[in-house]
């Protein structure tokens, strides 16, 4: 499958994580039509939790695994969360007349101590066999050692990317890409190619009610997938027109990673 497109959607740009379980419906439907456009098949769409999974998420320690009754309840309202925020985006990028379909990750993936062990791709082989788009997302999943965890967007996106050899990995932010920081002007500046080592030379700002790790932690998923030959790039997804640019391969703002 090496022509597959991994697009992972941020949680900051399809809700306002400032706003608890708001849906920036509007841009989702714009990604969709620009999607259309471009038309990369196959294509499997992940998505982050932003306002929906990540406040109760954190609430409850739901990461850290079962340590006590009353987390369940956490447990159950982030998995619900997740799967109401998932049918907003794949409903409304069927309004784009894009062909996703909603699998859930709780339902066919199970980490051991925070890492996936076992992924069932069966539902998503037979999804893209007859056309349709998998839309997945980072959940609340079964672990063998915690019980329970926390799988992040960018960590299912890397996975799904690296076991299926996909021809690229497009992460979609609210930034156009990988910043640093300039000692002598104190300025920041955009890293077009970033590779491991300028990745640990970098200072990352702590980003807020994020539970998975932000910036960090994105850039060590898309280094995992590039160490597999993966075409890995952080873009800007508020700006119209860059998703479809970088999937049709032409340049644009934002941040290529790669090894060398």
């Amino acid at each position: 499958m090496g022509k597959l497109t991994v697009l992972k959607l941020g949680g900051s740009i399809i809700t306002n994580k400032k706003e608890p379980f708001s849906f920036n419906r509007d841009i989702v439907l714009r990604i969709g039509n620009e999607l259309k456009l471009s038309w990369p098949m196959p294509l499997i769409i992940i998505h982050g939790g932003g306002s929906f999974g990540h406040p109760i998420a954190e609430a409850y320690k739901i990461k850290k695994g079962y340590q006590r009754a009353e987390q369940l309840k956490g447990f159950i309202e982030t998995v619900n969360a997740m799967r109401r925020l998932n049918d907003l985006v794949v409903s409304t990028l069927n309004d784009a007349n894009l062909p996703a379909i909603g699998i859930p990750p709780s339902c066919t993936i199970i980490t051991k101590d925070g890492d996936i062990e076992t992924c069932n791709f069966d539902p998503i082989f037979s999804a893209m066999e007859i056309g349709l788009v998998p839309v997945m997302y980072g959940d609340a999943v079964f672990d063998r050692k915690l019980k329970f965890t926390i799988l992040s967007g960018d960590a299912l996106a890397s996975y799904i990317a690296r076991r299926l050899k996909a021809k690229q990995l497009i992460f979609a932010v609210d930034v156009d890409g990988v910043y640093g920081f300039d000692r002598e002007t104190s300025q920041r500046f955009l890293i077009e190619e970033l590779t491991e080592k300028i990745h640990m030379n970098i200072k990352y700002e702590p980003t807020e009610g994020d539970v998975t790790g932000g910036m960090f932690y994105k850039v060590e998923e898309a280094l995992a997938a590039a160490r597999c030959g993966v075409d890995v790039y952080i873009i800007n997804g508020l700006i119209p027109g860059r998703i479809e640019a970088v999937i049709k391969g032409q340049k644009v703002i934002g941040t290529r990673v790669k090894m060398t």
